[in-house]
Parts: structure tokens; C-alpha cells; sequence
């Protein structure tokens, strides 16, 4: 994700420390349903009212192998159907941006001016200029692009409810097994909305990178339209690419496909360690800080 964000932004991916327990706890409480909190606090104080009494411990409390089963499988659809979205996404828009194609529509638009000599950019690449041009060659393949991410994310977020489903009537049988899939209710919409304010972000990221980077364009004199149209968004001008508007596109849809990347791999990393259930230990850890707590429940 960094290296895509740098090559499409020409800037570092913004460094955060490593949270400490209590701002991972902090963290985890801003994402809890208030509800689910409730239900937590209710079904630990309700065990270690019953701690007292003996109870035999099993390995892999709330464990669920079928639905386990089922993450490496539906996850490697949907990762498989990832890859076929964006390579289809970037056919598409390798034509659109083509200069067959968009150069004329720039054409009509009179972003080219003959001068003595060739062909140069229209006006003086202030940031009105910027943004028109982008708005009039860019922002409709950067809506696509987001609405390919909605998509999987949609893929997922059903997935989500398929899985809570199978694990509940596969684990659930007392207050006790009821805490893990309790904790990831309370949790999934918290992750949900992340994941949906970092998609929303992706059109307002093409624009002001695309506004920033290509800052005001000097009026470089070319043999023809051609030769202007393929350096009109020259920070993504590459060998590889046939203008700076198709890396620009390539290097955007990067961004986008490393996004629907870490999105699988956080859930499939979730529910592989919500799936395998816990532990005796983990389970006398849980118990014991609910009869001792050192801060009121959230």
C-alpha cells in the first residue's frame, strides 16, 4: 500500500506510531456498538458470578472448523473476482484515455493552442485550470475505479454476515461461548465504516493529487497535439505508459487495488483468529479481568 501510495502521490504513506494497550483499547471501544458493549459486560459478570462453581475448561471455546473452513474458501473468490474487477477496469479505461479517444474530446475542448512553432497547453495551469482538466479527462475513470472497490467491499461485508451466521449455529451454546461472537458483532461496524471513509476518500485523492502534482505547466511549445497530449499530466508520464494520463490511471488504480488488498487480508486475519476460538488460558484471562476490573466497561 505505501509503495503505491508514494508512486501515485509522490509522497510518503503517513507514518503513525504503533498504539499502546490502553490507545489500542481506547481504539477498540470508539469502534464498539454501545448494544454489543452491554451484552459483553452482562455475559462476563454473569460467568464470574458462576467461577466459583467447577467448570471444565475446553480448548477452543466458541470454534467454529466449518466456518473456518469457509473463510479460505469464499476469500479466495472474492480475491480471484478482485483481480478479474481490475484488470477489466484497466482495459477499459486504457482505450478511454487513449489519445484516439480522449485526445479529441480535448481537442473540442480547446486545451490546445497553436502558437509559432506547434502546440501548447491552454491557460496558465492554475489550479482552476487543473482541476477543469482533471474533471474533464480523469474524474469519471476515478468514480469508476471507487465503485470497483464498493463492490468487493460489498463482497465482503455479505461474506461477514454469512460466516457470523455459520459460527453461531456451529459454537453457541451458553453464556460463555456467546462472548467471542458478541466482541465481533460489537466490532463490525466500527471496521465497516473505516474501510467506507477510506473508499469515499479515493475521488477527493485523484483530484488534489492530480491538482497538486501537476502545478502550473509552463507553455513548452510541441510538434503536434499528439506529442502535448501524452505530457498534459506529466508527473505520471512513464516510459510504460502511452501519455501521463494512462499512468496516472494505472498508478491510481494501484492505490485502489492495494486498498481492496489489505481490506481481505484484515478480515480473513480477523476471523482466522475469531474462528480457532479461545483457549483455556485465554479464556481464564478473560474471566479474571471481568472480575477485577481496573476501568468501568465502555
Amino acid at each position: 500500500m505505501s509503495q503505491s501510495f508514494r508512486a501515485f502521490t509522490g509522497k510518503a504513506w503517513p507514518a503513525t506510531a504503533a498504539p499502546g494497550p490502553q490507545s489500542a483499547l481506547a481504539a477498540l471501544a470508539r469502534l464498539s456498538d454501545p448494544n454489543h458493549s452491554i451484552l459483553i459486560r452482562a455475559l462476563l459478570d454473569r460467568e464470574a458470578l458462576l467461577n466459583a462453581r467447577p467448570v471444565v475448561p475446553f480448548a477452543g471455546l466458541s470454534a467454529a472448523p466449518s466456518a473456518y473452513a469457509m473463510v479460505t474458501d469464499r476469500s479466495e473468490r472474492v480475491r480471484e473476482e478482485a483481480a478479474f474487477k481490475f484488470l477489466e477496469f484497466r482495459e477499459r479505461w486504457r482505450k478511454r484515455l487513449a489519445w484516439i479517444q480522449l485526445g479529441p474530446f480535448l481537442q473540442r475542448n480547446q486545451w490546445y493552442q497553436a502558437v509559432d512553432g506547434g502546440f501548447a497547453a491552454a491557460g496558465k495551469g492554475t489550479r482552476k485550470d487543473s482541476k477543469m482538466l482533471y474533471l474533464q479527462s480523469l474524474h469519471d475513470m476515478a468514480s469508476d475505479c471507487e465503485r470497483q472497490v464498493s463492490f468487493l467491499s460489498a463482497h465482503m461485508f455479505r461474506l461477514q454476515g454469512d460466516l457470523a451466521a455459520v459460527w453461531h449455529r456451529e459454537s453457541v451454546r451458553d453464556d460463555r461461548s456467546k462472548l467471542l461472537p458478541a466482541l465481533e458483532a460489537a466490532l463490525r461496524g466500527g471496521e465497516a465504516e473505516i474501510f467506507k471513509r477510506l473508499r469515499l476518500s479515493l475521488g477527493d485523492l485523484a483530484q488534489e493529487t492530480f491538482m497538486e502534482r501537476v502545478g502550473k505547466w509552463d507553455k513548452r511549445i510541441h510538434a503536434n497535439e499528439e506529442d502535448l497530449f501524452r505530457v498534459m499530466a506529466w508527473p505520471w508520464q512513464h516510459p510504460r505508459y502511452r501519455s501521463g494520463f494512462e499512468g496516472f490511471m494505472e498508478t491510481f488504480a494501484d492505490v485502489a487495488e492495494a486498498l481492496s488488498a489489505a481490506m481481505f487480508s484484515h478480515y480473513e486475519a480477523k476471523w482466522n483468529l475469531f474462528l480457532r476460538g479461545l483457549s483455556p488460558l485465554q479464556q481464564t484471562l478473560a474471566l479474571a479481568a471481568s472480575a477485577n476490573p481496573s476501568e468501568p466497561a465502555a
